[in-house]
């Protein structure tokens, strides 16, 4: 089968999804697929994320950034290190500006500059390169534009990957009704052409399966044993301090450390034997939380750092920590870190609901502890943990088979078995 993936994140840029469509590549080729990749080039992510597929199996194209001058303002490294919000808290009317032009121009996201050159290199594609299927990951959702107007000129079945849902997105900023509206009708036009979609969690499933006449395939996120040291790294030096690591976003108000922070807090001197590190983008108000709640010494922020150094911290941690939202809205938001944490084989904190299907992988495995709230149950197992860890004992790793199901390649061949299935019918 000849597969054409549509996808603006892709290695070795590291971003969210480029991980996921990465692996989906290297995979689908490993079962014997024919790959092809139109993605973007010229992007200010880092270059950390290896390229497991030919370089020539990829077109790299040129985009039109429609954020340049916010990003100009704001210094575009800074935008790409730190996160486009985190940038533009701290001014006033500028952040306003920000947001209206954000509004009007992120239409229906900031990489629809780049659908007039993803269009044009698909069509040189197809040309010589005759795909049975288009498979198109988002977010962005430029991706699925792509897709459709691919499809539709020449009459190739596409299929749409939401990894995140379009206007079920649980995160979708606040826009006004106008915004909306179009975006609602500009979903359902779109997705309405898809002849499947595959997402990542039930939840999910059922959702699109309601909104649309088309199969929908689980595939959740996973993990690939490949990228994982083979033996255990050396612990810390410091081996009666418990190391949480955090490697990820943060959104305040949502997925929030600050219960963690109260809980350490209430330790009283056993706070000292806690150190508990973030690693990523959109972290500039953890410090300010943690120096709020008398926690300063015990929290580190660091820049984010390579993929495969994030699965070497990972690895190298106590214990590894997972912010949920304790919303209703998010019950079916499988973030790609869970599946990381599996193939690690470190014991998991969950801060967040306990039906969050991240969640309810985790206790179901045996991988870790869930707590919806900071309270007595979760400072005693804080003190627990700590006093382990002073009496000279490691926290056990997770057993060998935790992670089975939902490695790279084993949900690579639900999707391959999916897109057979679309292409055949």
């Amino acid at each position: 089968m000849r597969i054409l993936i549509i996808s603006f994140f892709f290695p070795p840029y590291n971003a969210i999804g480029a991980v996921r469509v990465g692996k989906e590549a290297k995979y689908l080729a490993a079962l014997g697929h024919e790959v092809r990749v139109i993605t973007a080039s010229d992007q200010t992510l880092p270059k950390t994320l290896p390229l497991e597929i030919p370089e020539e199996c990829v077109r790299r194209t040129s985009w039109f950034n429609v954020n340049k001058i916010v990003e100009f303002i704001f210094n575009r490294k800074k935008v790409a290190a730190t996160g486009y919000s985190a940038s533009v808290q701290k001014y006033g009317l500028l952040r306003k500006l920000a947001y209206l032009y954000k509004v009007v121009v992120n239409l229906p996201d900031g990489q629809i500059g780049w659908y007039p050159y993803a269009v044009a290199e698909g069509g040189r594609v197809i040309k010589t390169w005759q795909p049975d299927v288009i498979y198109a990951s988002a977010m962005p959702v430029t991706s699925l534009l792509v897709a459709k107007r691919l499809s539709k000129k020449h009459q190739i079945p596409w299929v749409a990957e939401m990894r995140d849902l379009w206007m079920d997105n649980p995160y979708l900023d606040y826009y006004p009704r106008w915004r909306g509206w179009y975006e609602l009708r500009l979903e359902k036009k779109v997705m309405s052409t898809a002849s499947g979609m595959v997402t990542i969690s039930q939840p999910l499933v059922d959702t699109l399966e309601k909104k649309y006449q088309c199969p929908v395939c689980l595939v959740t996120n996973g993990f690939d044993p490949d990228d994982f040291a083979k033996t255990v790294p050396e612990r810390v030096q410091d081996n009666d301090v418990l190391h949480i690591v955090y490697t990820g976003m943060i959104y305040l108000g949502k997925r929030d450390p600050s219960p963690l922070f109260e809980a350490i807090a209430a330790l009283g001197d056993l706070k000292q034997s806690i150190k508990v590190s973030f690693y990523g983008r959109y972290l500039t108000t953890v410090s300010a939380l943690a120096h709020e709640f008398g926690v300063a010494s015990q929290v580190e922020v660091h820049m984010p750092v390579a993929y495969n150094e994030a699965l070497l911290l990972q690895q190298q941690a106590d214990l590894l920590l997972l912010l949920l939202w304790n919303d209703p809205k998010e019950k079916g938001s499988f973030t790609g870190k869970v599946f990381e944490y599996l193939g690690a084989k470190r014991p998991v904190l969950i801060l967040g609901p306990s039906d969050n299907v991240a969640s309810e992988l985790v206790t179901s495995r045996q991988a870790g502890v869930v707590f919806d709230s900071m309270g007595t149950p979760l400072v005693e197992q804080l003190r627990q943990w700590v006093l382990l860890k002073q009496s000279g004992q490691d926290l056990p790793a997770l057993p060998e088979g935790v992670g089975a199901g939902y490695t790279r390649q084993e949900q690579t061949e639900i999707l391959s078995s999916f897109l057979g299935k679309v292409v055949n019918s």
